[in-house]
């Protein structure tokens, strides 16, 4: 895998880039200017364009007019989640102290994509297991025990797996639960990141304009990826500044980011 300023990144696939580029963007962009995309990253046009008609079909981007295609806003609770990414911070509230909770060792693994599905759910609403077949996270999210089930369920956790909030953790488990994170880590992938964004977005504008567009998106897709993921821990169990600085940081280098490929999609 290669770096870019410190930072591990990989290549999009055709379906990636298409995503990428149409939650990015907000809007709408033509066939055209999303081959001329592929191109910069080395996938061929008929490679990008059998993307197109698979995400077309599959529900996750829409059809406009003249060859052109948006990111489908009811669609796929991924890429939703994926364009949220800048408001991650906004998401929570006050914690009391209670868990929510998911039991799930009567799901079936026999089905390997619905269970990648699920584990995927569990990781990206910042769940950890705190017993086999039973992960927790704190609950302080907006919108409690009842959006956090549609969330899980629409990100592909299965209807066979139990969700619930636990309220009376004896000290053991309260303990054990709020060790399950390692924030020291987690607080030096933050400054990671936010000094990779940081000597990226200061050579942005001294590199030619394909080199610049080509490492923006590459690093760019790399941090958001860590964004979402973030479990969103409270104050109580992990300092809010790290994640802070890094979301601001990111989105400064994003908009800057986003200049650039319209300059790039611009020419002819």
């Amino acid at each position: 895998m290669d770096k870019v300023c410190n930072v591990p990144v990989a290549v999009p696939s055709a379906p990636d880039l298409i995503l990428d580029l149409l939650v990015a963007d907000g809007g709408t962009l033509s066939a055209q200017a999303l081959c001329r995309a592929g191109a910069l990253m080395g996938i061929g046009e008929s490679t990008l364009r059998v993307g197109l008609t698979r995400l077309a079909a599959e529900g996750k981007i829409a059809r406009g007019e003249r060859g052109s295609y948006m990111l489908d806003r009811k669609g796929a609770a991924l890429s939703r989640t994926v364009d949220a990414w800048r408001n991650r911070q906004a998401q929570t509230v006050a914690w009391r102290g209670d868990w929510l909770a998911v039991h799930d060792a009567g799901v079936p693994r026999a089905d390997k994509t619905a269970w990648r599905h699920h584990a995927l759910a569990l990781s990206l609403r910042g769940f950890a297991a705190l017993h086999p077949g039973l992960h927790v996270r704190p609950d302080n999210l907006s919108g409690g025990l009842a959006a956090e089930r549609k969330h899980l369920a629409a990100l592909g956790l299965s209807s066979d797996a139990l969700v619930f909030r636990i309220a009376d953790l004896d000290d053991a488990a309260q303990a054990a639960a709020r060790k399950l994170w390692n924030v020291r880590a987690m607080e030096a992938d933050y400054r990671r990141l936010q000094a990779g964004v940081e000597r990226s977005e200061k050579r942005l504008a001294t590199q030619k304009l394909e080199t610049a567009t080509r490492e923006s998106l590459l690093l760019g897709r790399a941090v958001i990826a860590h964004i979402i993921r973030d479990p969103l821990l409270p104050a109580e169990l992990m300092s809010t500044a790290p994640r802070t600085a890094l979301l601001a940081a990111t989105r400064r280098y994003q908009d800057k980011a986003l200049v650039l490929w319209r300059k790039w999609l611009a020419q002819p």
